[in-house]
Parts: C-alpha cells; structure tokens; sequence
C-alpha cells in the first residue's frame, strides 16, 4: 500500500509527552528553587524595610515620649516583634503598650549586628533610631546595615541599611552568584 500515513497512538503520544516533561523538569525545578530561595531572602529584607518605615511614622506621630521598637525574638531563623511604645528599661519616659506586628520568616537568619536580641531598634518622635551596643547607645550619625542571609543558601543576603538621624530605610539584594563555566 503506497502512500498510506501511519498515525501516532495514544502510548506513543503518552510516552513522548512525558519524556519532554522529565527534561523540563531537570531544567526548570532547580532554577525556580533559586528563585524561590532569593526571593525568601529579599521578601524578608523587603518586609524589614517596611516594618522600619512604619514603624518611624507611628513614633513621629506618637504621643509624646511613645515611640516604637523592634525586638528580636530569634535570629535564626529570623522572628521580630514591632510594638507601639519603648521599652521602660531603655527610655524611663516610656513604656511597651502593645503589638503593631509579629513577623517570622522560616528560611532566613539575621546577621549578628546592630539589630539583634539583645538590641532593639527604638524609633523616637523627633524622627531619629537609637539602638543600645554592648551598653551603650549607638551614634546617631553612624549608618546601621542589617544583614539578612537564606538559611537554605548562605550566598544569598539582603541588606536594609538604616540612616539613625533620619530614620531613613533602603535595601541591597546581593542575587546569588553565577558560577562561572569550566573549561
């Protein structure tokens, strides 16, 4: 019989079908962890960064002697409460009132540095942040890096850098590197 065309099967199709989506998967699923593993990291320092910003709203305009603060729960992986209020043990003036926000992020750490659980970030009404380092009260002119890594990743951080004086926020995603090819 010349000319007559065989047609596929459903097996055939099936079977085809799922080799091209075995190779995609080898391609694709360990690119969308690296995605998912920066983006844990940056939606973090990026959550970070807001908290901050509002966190300087609500103490500037906060009664007198109110304010803000963020205590560190855990640094790894990385937990923080922001409250209305600053601690009495920091600022006789002032007290704890109560919980703005509670945030944990499960896949990332914080860096030992100026935020850290043994020192809050307290945001006064004039606009300014303070912090308290190995006892004593940080310079307001100094500007504050908080460090964010991926616990799953150590070669993915974040940075919220903070400007003291002015209370100011901003952020550095540092993507993890590409490895260069061998040849």
């Amino acid at each position: 019989m010349t000319g007559a065309r065989r047609a596929y099967t459903v097996v055939e199709m099936m079977v085809v079908a799922g080799i091209v989506a075995l190779l995609a998967s080898l391609l694709v699923i360990p690119a969308y962890q690296n995605y998912q593993r920066e983006r844990q990291t940056e939606d973090a320092a990026r959550q970070l960064a807001q908290d901050i910003g509002y966190l300087e709203r609500f103490a500037q305009d906060s009664a007198p002697y109110e304010g803000a603060t963020i205590v560190v729960q855990s640094i790894d992986p990385l937990s923080y409460t922001c409250y209305s209020g600053r601690p009495t043990g920091l600022d006789a003036q002032s007290y704890i009132r109560g919980v703005l926000a509670t945030r944990t992020f499960p896949e990332v750490m914080l860096q030992p540095g100026p935020l850290s659980r043994d020192s809050p970030l307290l945001f006064a009404r004039n606009g300014s942040v303070q912090y308290v380092s190995q006892d004593q009260w940080a310079d307001q002119h100094d500007p504050i890096a908080i460090q964010l890594v991926s616990r799953i990743d150590p070669s993915v951080t974040a940075v919220v850098g903070l400007d003291p004086f002015t209370g100011a926020a901003s952020l550095d995603v540092q993507p993890t590197p590409v490895p260069s090819p061998s040849g």
